[in-house]
Order: C-alpha cells, then structure tokens, then sequence
C-alpha cells in the first residue's frame, strides 16, 4: 500500500505575481492573477520529452499520495539544440497555467532563474551503450579503429568527450554525434558505428518503435564511468509550500518502492530518488 500522508485541507496557490521577465516575453502575455487550485494539480510536461510516460506516472503517483487531481498539460517543446525560446516557453506556462514542470533535470548547475525552485530527484536514469556485435561484451573489446555513436549535445556525449581527452594517443575511440537516436540505431545496426551512447528512455522508445531493434543490447560500458541524469520536477519558487510537499511525496514514494516499481516497468536500470 503506497504511503499517505495524513492530509489537511490543502489550497495551493500559483505566484502572487509574474516571473521575472525574460527578454522574449511580453508583458502583456503573463497572467499575473492567483491561481487557486484546490484540490487538483496542473501538471506540464515537455512534449518531446522521451521520458514523458515515465514523468507521467511519477507525476499521478505524486497526486496520490497528497491526495490531488493531477491535471496533465502537454506544455510544449521541441527546440533547438541550443535551447532557444525554452524559457520564454517555460516562463508562460510557469506563470499562467503550471504549477509543476516534471522532467527536468536535478543539477548543481541548473540553467533556471530565481523564478523556478527545483524538486529532489526522484530518479536517476542512466546513459546506456547499445551495440549490435555478439563479439563485444563491453565497451572494452571494440577495436579503438571503430568508430562509435553519442546523442549530440547530451551528457552522455560530454562524459565521453571528458574521458577521451584523459587518454593517451590511439587508445579512444573517433565520435560520431547524432541528433536522432533511430538514425544511431540504424548505423550501428548497418555496421557504420560499433555502438552508440544514448540515453536509456531513447534507446526503449527505438526497442519499442523498431521490427529490427532485437539485435540491439546494452552492453558495460567500462573504460567509460557512468552518465546519468537526475530527473525531477520544477515549481515556481514563490510555492514554497507545493515544493515542500512534493519533497515529501517523492521521499515517500522512494521508501515505499513505488519510483523503483515505475523505474521496472519501463525498462530503465536507473536508481529512486537519487
């Protein structure tokens, strides 16, 4: 049985005020009146995001346990890679219709204003290497004349990069980058690529979406050390309140076994609450 909290009345409230502006938002876009909730929960996520199903079921198991209605707005995405228009974006829906963004990540060096206040993670999923070869059971047996694949721009790609440039001369591998993670997969299943990193919710959507993904595996991916991203949720940092809650929610739903049930369900070797 998940654990409850023992509830009171709660009325949750949006900002009393807009966010600080950002230079592409116009003023007259921002709602600035106060939301009262109630007892529901708008809760938003990136429609790109391919971690959205995962975040979703998170988000209602939230809702579950502070006994709200989770409202689900799509929100929006699909930017470039160098985020342009993200937090003009993320300013309005923040402002007039979120009062929680799930799937974000959980970093000391997080890109939000003083605007935003970040949940604890509720999960950490990790960066996989995905190979074709039967021959190769860890990153470590592919020849350093082989070529390999990374996620443009991810922290997968950064952690190779990092580690590439500790080694001495010949003893990495050449990189590849790839925007698209099915383009990946159907190189490393042509023998283009020996492999590819990617993060793990993009390689189950390639399992899930491909007839000819059954020859890709996950494979050790030692000498490299591992990637992860710490996955949580964002709020307006003017809700002390919800964020609290949303603390508490997530540290129960980790001790109770429900992030990592979740985490099993979809497939993602990835660690509650971490």
């Amino acid at each position: 049985m998940m654990l409850r909290f023992l509830a009171f009345a709660i009325a949750l409230f949006s900002a009393g005020t807009a966010f600080a502006q950002t230079a592409g938002v116009p003023p007259e876009e921002l709602n600035n009146t106060r939301r009262l909730a109630g007892d529901s929960i708008n809760v938003c996520f990136d429609v790109t995001s391919l971690g959205r199903p995962f975040d979703e079921d998170v988000a209602r198991a939230i809702g579950d346990a502070l006994f709200l209605e989770v409202n689900v707005i799509d929100g929006f995405g699909g930017f470039p890679l160098n985020g342009d228009g993200f937090m003009d974006e993320l300013t309005l829906a923040m402002n007039n219709t979120c009062d929680v963004f799930m799937g974000v990540s959980v970093s000391a060096n997080s890109p939000f204003s003083e605007a935003f206040a970040l949940t604890r993670p509720y999960a950490s999923i990790p960066f996989v290497f995905v190979a074709s070869d039967p021959a190769y059971q860890s990153l470590g047996d592919i020849p350093k004349d082989r070529p390999l694949g990374t996620a443009m721009a991810s922290m997968g790609e950064m952690n190779y990069i990092t580690w590439a440039q500790q080694q001495p001369d010949g003893q990495s591998w050449v990189r590849y980058p790839y925007a698209d993670p099915d383009k990946m997969a159907t190189r490393v299943l042509d023998g283009t690529i020996a492999g590819m990193i990617v993060w793990q919710p993009a390689f189950s959507r390639v399992l899930a979406e491909r007839s000819d993904a059954d020859a890709l595996r996950i494979i050790d991916p030692s000498p490299l050390p591992e990637a992860f991203v710490r996955v949580g949720a964002l709020v307006s940092s003017r809700n002390g309140f919800l964020r609290s809650q949303m603390d508490q929610a997530i540290d129960a739903l980790v001790a109770d076994g429900t992030i990592a049930a979740l985490l099993e369900k979809y497939g993602y070797e990835g660690k509650a609450g971490e």
